[in-house]
């Protein structure tokens, strides 16, 4: 039987939970992980190297704008319509972040596919995708995603490459050679939750983007949501995470004030 990469759309299909040799594998990544975010963290800002994005200070926003095409424009009007304020400021943040990663690596990538993966990636977290409750939040999200880009008129290579970004944006890493949009949702999500390369964005555009989608007390609502999938799914990743890897905990020491 071909083996499947963890949080890939296929695994996450097949049952979502984690067998025994997938949770030691992910622990022992997680624990390396979480060395790594606190080290992050307490790196002083005047201490990293300039990179492109402090020589473009606040122009790199420029690059933040959504494409608006039929697509992106499907996808936040679902977003808005579909999810609290505060998780929708979340996947505009994330979309940000995500972006001027890309700018900093100079990552190609289709702006359509990403945009749309970033606002719609935590949709299964809300009662408009609630069901089944013992299933992965990301495959639910997934899933909902798949349907208003289908009606949208997105193709299935398209549906398929946001649909396989959100459910592999719970990993602790996404490789570029697994889809360079699921690379950047994973990054730019991982950014706002955790503040995982946060170092790399300048204080200046990090304040930018706050202020334009403010976090909204971002963290304890996204607690809450953490502590349910946990509850209910216990052996999908986000059970690993906060009941045995102090995915809370990192939350609540994401160094962004709420």
């Amino acid at each position: 039987r071909r083996k499947m990469t963890i949080g890939t759309l296929d695994w996450t299909q097949r049952s979502g939970m984690l067998k025994l040799t997938e949770r030691w594998r992910l622990t022992i990544a997680a624990i390396r992980k979480r060395a790594i975010l606190r080290q992050q963290v307490g790196s002083p800002d005047a201490s990293r190297p300039s990179n492109a994005l402090d020589r473009l200070d606040l122009h790199a926003l420029d690059h933040v704008e959504p494409p608006w095409d039929t697509l992106a424009f499907a996808a936040s009007t679902a977003a808005q319509e579909l999810q609290p304020q505060w998780l929708t400021n979340h996947c505009w943040r994330t979309f940000a972040w995500g972006t001027l990663l890309a700018l900093n690596s100079d990552l190609q990538y289709d702006k359509s596919l990403f945009f749309s993966a970033c606002l719609l990636h935590d949709l299964g977290l809300t009662s408009n995708a609630a069901s089944p409750k013992t299933q992965c939040f990301t495959l639910r999200g997934a899933r909902a995603a798949s349907d208003i880009l289908r009606l949208a008129g997105a193709s299935e290579a398209q549906i398929h490459c946001v649909a396989e970004a959100i459910t592999l944006h719970l990993n602790l890493e996404v490789g570029v050679e697994q889809g360079v949009e699921a690379h950047l949702v994973q990054a730019g999500a991982g950014l706002d939750v955790v503040g995982q390369r946060g170092q790399e964005v300048p204080v200046s555009l990090q304040r930018a983007v706050l202020a334009k989608h403010p976090r909204l007390n971002f963290k304890h609502s996204f607690c809450k949501c953490m502590q349910v999938e946990s509850q209910t799914a216990p052996r999908s990743r986000t059970g690993l995470y906060v009941r045995r890897l102090g995915f809370l905990d990192l939350i609540q020491k994401a160094p962004f004030n709420e």
